[in-house]
């Protein structure tokens, strides 16, 4: 994946600004599974970890990222944040984060792009 993404960054930099990419989904197979706290919280730290690969990689081609953190940001247009960085390049914003807007809407692991001008 951290190879992937490290390409698929790049492609989104060449773009215009808000370009968004699934780096990865869990959808849940029913209201019993999206209901299980225990379950869902696994699920956080799965994609928390995956977040975290995801920005070490980045890192390697971006640098450090201009900011992290565990909740929502201005640059990302996603609801449910829970993990996230962003880095300034060029004139754009690059940002990898991973979301869950609510019960029984999908995880998301999510790559993309902004304007500058947010941050």
């Amino acid at each position: 994946m951290a190879a992937s993404a490290t390409a698929l960054a790049s492609e989104l930099l060449e773009g215009d600004p808000g370009g968004l990419e699934e780096l990865r989904i869990h959808e849940f197979d029913d209201d019993d599974e999206a209901h299980d706290d225990e379950a869902v919280q696994k699920l956080y730290e799965e994609f928390s970890s995956e977040c975290d690969r995801v920005v070490a990689a980045l890192s390697k081609k971006y640098g450090k990222p201009s900011r992290t953190g565990t909740e929502g940001d201005e640059v990302i247009p996603l609801n449910g944040v829970f993990r996230f960085a962003v880095w300034s390049v060029g004139e754009a914003q690059l940002f990898v984060a991973a979301a869950h807007e609510d019960r029984g809407v999908p995880v998301l692991l999510m790559l993309g792009t902004t304007d500058g001008d947010l941050a």
